[in-house]
């Protein structure tokens, strides 16, 4: 027996399936880039990123590219995992050509990053043998998905760290320089060394390369979403929209400084965290108002984790599927975008 809930979701995602995806969502990915501070398809249209990350740890079905639709997204991050071991083991790829095409079936955009990219404590920006197994993976993933036009940019990497920005902006250089004698027209995605906070968006990581999507991700505080603090920290508590506002304001000024996109890449609070409908609403509210698209973390449908505490988000998870719900329905991407020129 049905419930009345579970009919209605099943109707959306059917719905979903059944009609094309509204306003720019529809638009083939040729000739994506980068115009001034925007990210702009054919025609040079806007294209407003709204959207959440998926996890290879948690295989994505079809079901989850109608869920994610229906709720009025038009992208995802999807996220990829490699380990590497010195050479080159293309079967560790074999996630990618399964799940990216559920969603680029579906109508989504699609920008895929590998999670980590490690061994023995270094990254691809610190070794030789490490960057070459690098360059030759994404390689590989350029040839085999560089054809389908909902692939609209490539994210080399998540959140680099335990390194320099001056190490990270020249690997990023050499890595921009291979990408694009593979692919001269996708935009690439940029992150700062040392996670990726609105901070880390430094002088040095201006690219001279012309079409970059720069990107941020948003936690704070750290302690409050990730219940570091014993009891546990209540939002607004001491921190609250003006001083989220504050924090995430390198990002804006960056941006502004070099007239290019920025993204908000990730964003999300554990469901266990007591005042989290409200840290959602704030923080869609600051990256509204400032005008950053962004990718919510994360959709994920395990079994049986309707109250799990975690980050995840999905239908069998009420409370948060509700905030999402509405938070997508007042920043409705089908509206034009006011332009965040001046």
């Amino acid at each position: 027996m049905y419930s009345v809930r579970s009919l209605l979701i099943f109707l959306a995602f059917t719905v979903a399936a059944a009609f094309p995806l509204r306003c720019e969502a529809g638009a083939p990915a040729a000739g994506f880039r980068v115009q001034g501070r925007l990210l702009t398809g054919p025609g040079g249209k806007e294209v407003r990123l709204r959207g959440f990350n998926v996890c290879w740890w948690v295989p994505p079905t079809r079901q989850d590219a109608l869920g994610i639709k229906a709720m009025g997204a038009n992208s995802v991050r999807y996220m990829f995992g490699y380990h590497p071991a010195g050479t080159f083991a293309p079967d560790q790829l074999d996630c990618i050509w399964k799940q990216v095409p559920l969603f680029t079936d579906a109508g989504l955009w699609v920008i895929p990053v590998v999670h980590d990219f490690r061994r023995d404590g270094q990254g691809p920006y610190d070794s030789p043998e490490l960057e070459r197994e690098f360059l030759e993976m994404w390689t590989e993933i350029i040839a085999r998905l560089k054809d389908n036009p909902r692939v609209i940019a490539w994210e080399p990497i998540n959140e680099p760290h335990d390194t320099t920005d001056e190490k990270v902006a020249a690997w990023y250089a050499r890595v921009i320089a291979h990408i694009r004698k593979l692919d001269p027209r996708r935009p690439i995605v940029v992150e700062g060394n040392g996670y990726s906070w609105p901070k880390n968006l430094v002088d040095s990581l201006k690219m001279e390369d012309p079409n970059i999507l720069y990107a941020f991700h948003w936690y704070g505080p750290f302690e409050y979403t990730h219940r570091q603090l014993t009891p546990p920290a209540v939002y607004p508590g001491p921190w609250g929209r003006d001083w989220m506002a504050q924090q995430i304001d390198p990002a804006v000024r960056f941006r502004e400084k070099y007239n290019v996109p920025v993204w908000c890449g990730e964003w999300g609070v554990m469901t266990a965290c007591e005042g989290h409908p409200q840290w959602l609403a704030d923080t869609a509210a600051v990256l509204e108002e400032r005008q950053f698209p962004w990718s919510h973390w994360a959709w994920a449908n395990k079994p049986g984790n309707s109250d799990d505490g975690s980050f995840d988000i999905n239908p069998q998870k009420p409370e948060i599927y509700g905030v999402l719900q509405r938070i997508f329905l007042q920043y409705n991407i089908s509206k034009p975008s006011p332009s965040p020129h001046p």
